[in-house]
């Protein structure tokens, strides 16, 4: 079981001990190897590719290539920031318009002043029978159940109950989630973190 974790848009990177040893340990212990790859086309040879922040945006063969991917029954995993940040959503959702993906990424921030992991910012959602803390979070529009959801409300524009990760199941799975710090240093020790970062790479 191997992951591929993309270093060729500007990602935050695996094997930045600071941000991700834990889960890069975690993982392991699982059973899943995750490798950095800094070559595009080297991610083809894993069972589950990650796009982790993406700052840089993907080319039209990319683009094509990770389509490729998909009908190849790779599970392929895009996560961003709040509000756009460094162009990450806007990338992001270029790859799934391209590829007709009924998920974007909105340009927001998901709060939960009720119920949060000590702050409004750090909404704790639901993940199957799970709770699980989101940190920073943009909102999805999805057609369809989400995969992670808040309780909380998004700001500017107030939508209540948003959904921040879902699903798209082909022949292989697209994953989008609002935020890429659930499963940092920090954040992957809060409630069932853990969990879920080990349920995304494991298929």
């Amino acid at each position: 079981m191997s992951v591929g974790w993309d270093a060729s848009h500007g990602e935050f990177l695996i094997e930045d001990y600071y941000y991700f040893s834990k889960l890069k340990r975690l993982a392991r212990e699982e059973g899943i190897e995750i490798y950095q790859e800094d070559e595009f086309k080297a991610l083809g040879d894993h069972d589950v590719i990650v796009f982790n922040y993406p700052e840089k945006r993907f080319k039209s063969s990319e683009i094509k290539r990770i389509g490729k991917w998909l009908n190849r029954g790779k599970r392929i995993i895009f996560a961003t920031y709040y509000g756009n940040m460094d162009s990450t959503a806007e990338n992001i959702n270029q790859v799934l318009s391209k590829l007709e993906i009924p998920i974007r990424i909105n340009n927001d921030v998901v709060l939960d002043v009720e119920n949060n992991a000590g702050d409004a910012m750090f909404p704790v959602c639901r993940y199957k029978d799970y709770n699980v803390v989101m940190p920073c979070s943009s909102s999805l529009t999805i057609n369809g159940n989400g995969l992670i959801t808040s309780k909380g409300f998004t700001h500017p524009y107030g939508f209540k109950n948003p959904v921040v990760g879902a699903v798209f199941r082909d022949v292989g799975e697209v994953i989008v989630l609002g935020t890429c710090v659930f499963w940092d240093n920090y954040s992957i020790e809060l409630m069932d973190n853990r969990t879920l970062a080990l349920d995304l790479l494991r298929v």
